[in-house]
């Protein structure tokens, strides 16, 4: 490459780089200072050599640069009023030369770069609101322009910019048509979507793999991706509304380090850490820690949460073709759940939402071990195999109460049931996949053959004793003694597995059509059993049963521009009953069918994006009460939900200073084949119309402000529609000044939820006796240290 100056202006600027990808980004963080200067930390920050004449930068000043953009962007905005212009030549390199240069000129040698592409979603210094790319929906990574299902993606920038501490705060207000919440309590994360809720025994997905059961922790998250719709054909059982599945952080083999303090009203503390790097010189062996503390205390009398978390993961890349994790996850929790607030009249009690019905400050403890690893293949660049595993422990034991005796006829006196026992949970996942990609009579291929499966048993073993009665209104504490809980009457044993196979092609035509096909076979076991004998009668008395389902998938997109996509898709899937019937004969499985059709947008820099989807969702072979028999033990396949609605979302960087997300869903949900009384009835925790708003404002490098509202229709507490949950719509803003010390940063944010103290309610366990209040105004501050 040539570039030509005026022999007496001697006023040149070179920069010349490898062409890059159209999405090939790098984050910056430059300083308004002098032209020289700021080209030269561009060159630093992207890994881009440059060369150019001193005296073309004298006297000249750049703007800000802050965020993620390709070099040609970066360029054009540091030389915005300098007078010096670029172009991009045909072999993809970059010249900038004075403006209105002309043809008498002296010749420079070339001088040639090699860059590299980097559009990097895992950089810690992301901003970006939007990420174009899934892995939940095909298990590959697919664009989601090309993706004929409806897959929303919350990154980790959103999580920092609300200061996310739970894994439903992570999903609400931020995906349409999702609701996560804490079933029976704090003890189990779940999601309710599309308005089906999950099994109430928490039901995300790690990394693609099943994690049953637990209060997850967002510390090591990178985002969570959320697929709409039944996901058998990938995952096997599992709700038709959909899935959750959160990515965690991996490794980087460039050293990043950060410190992180949160402090909040009510006597909320918690620490993190982040820290990342190669263990050698060749990059080979890598390295991630992530971990926390926290000691929470809440606006409940008596609910908090002190845990400890880590979860270090070692990476080994010998060469380009293998690459392996092994990593380990511990979770220690000592904390008082919450059983919420009974309904009265058709609404919550009216009681003080500070008000708990529990005994005093009694804690139980919640502990979890977990050890995973994964391997990938690479035989070339089309194909690849890759093995996942991962083993959980799970336990919980100690005291605490249950509402579940319900409100007497005076309608302020609750019983209760005191118990303290042990309950322990181990499962295994795994997978195992084929990927690869190939061309055939003019079309493209990107096939996935796989297996996986799942088993789990859960154990418990527990003392339980009605508990003395207490005045919702006027509470007397400290009435039972769970010392004298000694006896163990109650002994539960489940066991569980699965197996499933899947292939799923997905094909392209012309470059523009995408078609995705794919099916799946599942045989699963289950059985389970309460007696009050003892754990061996549970196990022996355990009856088994077993099922088996094949579930297709169908979704067509077409691009109609590079901006524009318009798709359509049908999904089945399944899950297994474990009812009685009259004759002894077991039920077939629970089957969902969906049926989608929707748009999806993205703009020039796959910055900003946007999905407006309509389904229509079924779930039959609902077990009911047998009409035809006086025990109502004996059941019969007789029920039937359907949901359907529209759903929208965006996402994304509008301007270089701002970033909005923006949700609305409808949902009407009910039951339309029922004989125990419900058909007709809309499902617990369902709002018709929900939507939010959130938009960030960067001022300048240093200052942030944010500001966002989440809108809830009213909702139905229960399955029997005996009372309700009134609408609310809650604000919540945030600012944040970051200050650079040398190379490092130093982060003071502030976020104020709730900030017109609305009071609210945030769901219930799908009962009618514990309604969970929203939390009233707060202030979560933080300090953060990244070097």
């Amino acid at each position: 490459m040539t570039l030509t100056i005026k022999p007496l202006a001697a006023a040149i600027a070179l920069v010349s780089v490898q062409a890059y990808a159209e999405d090939g980004k790098h984050h910056f963080d430059i300083p308004a200072q002098s032209l020289a200067a700021a080209l030269q930390q561009l060159s630093a920050q992207s890994g881009t050599a440059m060369l150019y004449a001193e005296q073309s930068t004298n006297g000249k000043t750049s703007p800000a640069l802050v965020g993620e953009y390709t070099i040609e962007e970066a360029v054009r905005k540091l030389l915005n009023g300098s007078g010096l212009t670029h172009s991009i030549n045909a072999d993809g390199t970059m010249t900038l030369k004075p403006a209105g240069n002309d043809s008498s000129a002296t010749m420079l040698g070339a001088v040639t770069v090699i860059g590299k592409t980097a559009y990097d979603a895992t950089d810690p210094y992301n901003l970006d609101y939007n990420r174009p790319n899934a892995t939940t929906a095909t298990k590959t990574d697919t664009p989601l322009m090309e993706t004929p299902i409806s897959v929303q993606v919350v990154p980790k920038a959103v999580l920092a910019d609300k200061q996310s501490m739970t894994l439903p705060d992570a999903v609400n207000g931020h995906v349409s048509g999702v609701l996560g919440r804490t079933g029976g309590g704090y003890l189990y994360d779940n999601f309710v979507i599309r308005g089906l809720a999950g099994s109430g025994f928490g039901d995300a997905y790690r990394n693609g793999l099943f994690n049953r059961q637990d209060i997850y922790d967002i510390a090591n998250i990178e985002q969570i991706e959320i697929l709409k719709g039944p996901a058998a054909v990938l995952y096997g059982r599992i709700e038709p509304g959909g899935l959750v599945n959160y990515v965690t952080k991996k490794p980087r083999d460039t050293p990043y380090y950060s410190l992180q303090q949160q402090f909040g009203s009510y006597d909320q503390y918690r620490t993190l850490i982040d820290a990342t790097g190669p263990l050698d010189d060749n990059k080979t062996l890598l390295y991630r820690v992530n971990g926390s503390y926290t000691d929470n205390q809440s606006f409940r009398e008596f609910v908090g949460n002190e845990r400890f978390f880590v979860a270090p993961i070692v990476t080994w890349r010998p060469n380009e073709k293998f690459e392996t994790n092994l990593e380990l996850e511990y979770k220690h929790d000592r904390l008082n759940a919450d059983y919420g607030i009974p309904a009265v009249n058709g609404r919550p009690a009216p009681i003080p939402i500070t008000r708990t019905l529990k005994d005093g400050p009694q804690r139980q403890l919640m502990e979890s071990t977990l050890i995973g690893y994964d391997w990938t293949y690479r035989f070339n660049d089309d194909w690849k195999i890759t093995q996942r595993y991962q083993f959980k422990d799970w336990s919980l034991s100690g005291p605490t109460l249950y509402n579940y005796l319900g409100l007497q006829d005076d309608q302020r006196s609750l019983n209760r049931i005191a118990t303290t026992g042990v309950q322990d949970v181990m499962t295994h996942s795994g997978n195992i996949d084929l990927n690869g990609k190939f061309e055939l009579l003019g079309s493209k291929h990107n096939l996935l053959i796989g297996v996986d499966g799942f088993h789990a048993t859960t154990e418990s073993h527990d003392a339980d004793s009605p508990a003395p009665a207490i005045d919702i209104y006027n509470p007397i504490y400290g009435q039972v003694d769970f010392a004298a809980l000694t006896n163990e009457n109650a002994f539960f044993y489940r066991k569980e597995s699965w197996v499933g196979a899947y292939v799923q092609d997905q094909i392209t035509l012309f470059d523009k059509l995408h078609i995705l096909l794919g099916g799946r076979y599942d045989n699963v076991t289950t059985g389970s059993n309460f007696t009050p004998a003892s754990l061996a009668a549970a196990k022996a008395g355990r009856v088994e049963q077993k099922d088996d389902a094949f579930s297709p998938r169908a979704g067509v997109l077409y691009q109609v521009q590079d901006w524009l996509s318009v798709y359509g898709s049908y999904t089945e899937s399944f899950s297994s009953n474990n009812g009685v019937s009259a004759s002894g004969a077991s039920f077939d499985p629970q089957e969902g069918q969906q049926h989608e059709v929707g748009i999806k947008t993205q703009s020039q820099d796959k910055r900003f994006s946007s999905t407006l989807a309509f389904f229509h969702l079924t779930k039959s072979n609902l077990l009911t009460d047998d009409p035809n028999q006086a025990d109502p033990n004996f059941q019969i396949l007789a029920g039937k939900i359907r949901s359907k609605g529209i759903e929208l979302d965006l996402a994304g960087q509008v301007t270089d200073q701002l970033h909005l997300l923006a949700t609305y869903a409808y949902t009407q949900v009910n039951y339309v084949e029922e004989f125990s009384g419900l058909r007709g009835n809309r499902l617990e925790n369902v709002p018709r119309h929900q939507g939010s708003l959130w938009g960030t404002w960067q001022f300048n490098e240093a200052f942030k402000a944010g500001l966002g509202v989440v809108a809830i229709g009213k909702r139905p507490g229960d399955s029997n529609n005996t009372f309700i949950l009134p609408g609310y719509a809650r604000l919540d803003a945030m600012a944040a000044y970051t200050h650079r010390i040398g190379q490092h940063k130093l982060t003071a944010q502030l976020n104020i939820n709730n900030l017109l103290d609305k009071e609210y309610y945030a769901n219930t366990d799908g009962g009618s006796l514990g309604a969970i209040p929203g939390y009233p105004i707060n202030v979560l501050g933080s300090l953060k240290y990244e070097f």
